[in-house]
């Protein structure tokens, strides 16, 4: 072979080499167990892309599905963390959007655990902030998930109860138009047909009107609506006499009179 081919071919091996190893000059190598060098932070996005069926592409059969995968074997935790400094308005630290009709996220525990996890601003779980965890524009029912508050109330804001239907909330106004007879007319909290039911009591009329609620922390009062004219000075006496009754007495009346009942609780 001439000097000028050895030249040649000697000039064609290094530009090979120089291709071959360039590309691993020039990429960041992942250092298991240790930080990137200081200085060395990427600057362009780090693109991990797959394209692996559910359940394919594991190292056991019938396993993967998942571009990449972080685990981590201490019964301690910590699979994996993310950090970042975001400012707010800005991108979250962490994003999963799901460009079709599934799931975006699952977290998932095993039926042991006393919680799923947590939502919390800064270390301490037990320092509270009266800020909202989280926010969304989804409007509908979530099954199965209780709420401490009903539009901002908490349990003591309502009245006593007998089940979750029987809540009265303070500030609630009932009211019962009831006729001579026990009938009653336009209502709020009576039960559906409910009437009251009346009896002589020695000289008085007494009238036992039903509500479908807890009341017994609520205060009534009512008002004559018809009065026989002989009676017309004659005094309503209110009681609530047990959780879902009001009584009212018509002292002195030679026959029961109708009257506007109201309940504010």
């Amino acid at each position: 072979m001439s000097k000028a081919n050895r030249i040649t071919h000697a000039l064609v091996a290094a530009a090979a080499a120089g291709a071959i190893v360039a590309p691993a000059a020039v990429a960041a190598a992942v250092n298991g167990g240790n930080r990137n060098p200081s200085g060395s932070e990427f600057t362009r996005e780090t693109e991990f892309v797959g394209n692996i069926a559910s359940n394919q592409g594991g190292h056991a059969p019938r396993t993967g599905g998942y571009t990449t995968r972080q685990s981590n074997k201490s019964d301690t935790g910590g699979g994996a963390i993310y950090g970042c400094r975001a400012r707010a308005g800005s991108e979250s630290c962490v994003a999963a959007n799901n460009l079709s009709n599934g799931d975006a996220f699952r977290f998932q525990s095993t039926a042991a655990a006393a919680t799923i996890g947590q939502l919390r601003f800064g270390l301490d779980l037990n320092k509270t902030v009266d800020k909202p965890p989280f926010t969304t524009n989804g409007t509908g029912l979530v099954k199965n998930l209780n709420a401490d508050r009903i539009d901002g109330k908490s349990a003591e804001d309502f009245a006593a109860k007998t089940a979750l239907d029987d809540y009265v909330a303070k500030g609630s106004l009932l009211f019962a138009a009831v006729g001579s007879d026990g009938a009653i007319a336009a209502n709020r909290g009576v039960p559906a047909n409910g009437r009251a039911t009346v009896a002589a009591d020695g000289a008085n009329q007494v009238f036992t009107v039903p509500f479908s609620s807890d009341i017994s922390k609520c205060v009534a009062t009512a008002n004559p609506t018809a009065v026989v004219a002989t009676d017309t000075d004659v005094p309503l006496v209110i009681a609530v006499s047990d959780t879902k009754t009001v009584t009212v007495t018509e002292q002195e009346a030679s026959a029961p009179y109708g009257f506007a009942l109201q309940v504010t609780c």
